[in-house]
């Protein structure tokens, strides 16, 4: 069976276990009686441990082996969704959050490395955005389908549906996935780590990229768990419209990957990230609009094109800060990306009560298009590859 697809079905099961409760928050604050404002920083309980594990996970991956973390990462996976759709009260279902995303940080980076470990540059982003497919995949079933079967059943029949194809995902994942023969590890130690990170970080253009997908966590993942209550708040739609609002950006994923190996000859590495940047600018200028639900999911269709052009190449990027730790170069690089997700639903919850939403994702959209040519300037200053 072909690695790429052993690993999709891991990256696909994650990304939609992150994303499950994005579309519920108004029900999970109702059913617990809790502000929804409070529920919303699930999505940081989430993400936070995510991206504090990245640091070890990613070196017990070159250590141990990428193959072997994944499989542990998906079995602690499957416990945190099971605990989550039966905890009686707020308290226990942040606790399942804050695990689950610790866990959940051992499988798409160490992914991303094991394709930088067994692919060539020239073919690499190819190959990731194929991952991405799969990752896009899990968070239209995260967002939709979250959004449908609780608007009919209940939020806890959507964590125990997300459990069943977790435990799919790892079952595939124990029969195919299989690590390199003779391949030499490093020992594990505080050590070691220390000095994998340490290379990583002494290419000049780790603190490029880094910052890059810092910001990009919270101007974009940061807003997502507030879709649903900005819907309700006018009138504009509820559950099952904010899981289609959501799946918009996974859709501008897809049409990105559709098109990445037309596009990416053509234009080249720079251009694509600049355009990425402008593309999310004119998705956030869409959404701070607040129209009809339709619209805003063809306003997220847009960011979430011009999101993965800068993205993707992002991570193409991170494959080869340290080729001999490509484990902590790909963990490094998403502790400053899902560091930045949970920051993000932190400073939307302070800046909409106070500036409003069409001001809040107009300076988004604006910091966004800088971003892309403020990326593409470092990576050029500091002798990226193109």
């Amino acid at each position: 069976m072909p690695l790429l697809f052993v690993l999709a079905a891991g990256c696909l099961v994650s990304a939609m276990t992150m994303r499950i409760v994005d579309p519920v928050v108004p029900a999970i604050a109702r059913d617990l009686t809790i502000n929804a404002e409070t529920v919303a920083l699930l999505a940081s309980a989430f993400t936070l441990p995510y991206a504090v594990s990245q640091p070890v996970l990613g070196s017990l991956g070159d250590a141990w082996g990428k193959a072997l973390i994944i499989k542990f990462s998906l079995i602690v996976v499957i416990a945190c969704l099971i605990v989550g759709a039966l905890a009686p009260g707020i308290e226990l279902l942040f606790a399942s959050r804050i695990v689950g995303g610790a866990a959940a940080g051992g499988i798409i980076p160490l992914a991303f490395a094991m394709v930088g470990d067994r692919f060539d540059f020239e073919h690499r982003q190819i190959a990731l955005s194929r991952l991405l497919a799969a990752i896009i995949s899990g968070q239209l079933i995260g967002s939709i389908g979250s959004g449908l079967l609780a608007s009919y059943t209940s939020w806890r029949v959507t964590m125990a549906a997300a459990a069943v194809l977790v435990m799919a995902a790892l079952a595939l994942t124990v029969w195919q996935l299989r690590p390199r023969p003779q391949t030499e590890r490093p020992r594990f130690t505080f050590a070691v780590m220390r000095e994998g990170y340490r290379q990583v970080l002494s290419n000049p253009r780790a603190a490029v990229c880094f910052a890059a997908v810092f910001i990009e966590g919270i101007l974009l993942f940061g807003l997502f768990p507030f879709i649903a209550i900005l819907l309700e708040q006018r009138g504009a739609g509820g559950l099952r419209e904010a899981g289609f609002v959501l799946a918009g950006f996974g859709l501008g994923g897809f049409l990105y990957t559709a098109l990445v190996s037309s596009i990416l000859p053509r234009m080249g590495l720079m251009n694509l990230i600049r355009a990425g940047g402008a593309v999310c600018g004119i998705g956030f200028g869409g959404l701070a609009l607040g129209v009809s639900w339709p619209i805003e999911m063809a306003a997220f269709l847009v960011v979430g094109v011009g999101f993965y052009m800068i993205h993707n190449s992002l991570q193409t990027q991170a494959t080869e800060l340290a080729p001999g730790n490509r484990g902590a170069a790909v963990a490094a690089h998403a502790f400053f990306f899902f560091l930045g997700q949970a920051a993000g639903p932190v400073i939307y919850g302070l800046s909409l009560p106070v500036l409003g939403a069409g001001i809040t994702l107009a300076c988004a959209g604006v910091i966004m298009a800088g971003l892309g040519f403020a990326t593409a300037w470092g990576l050029i200053r500091r002798g990226a590859p193109a």
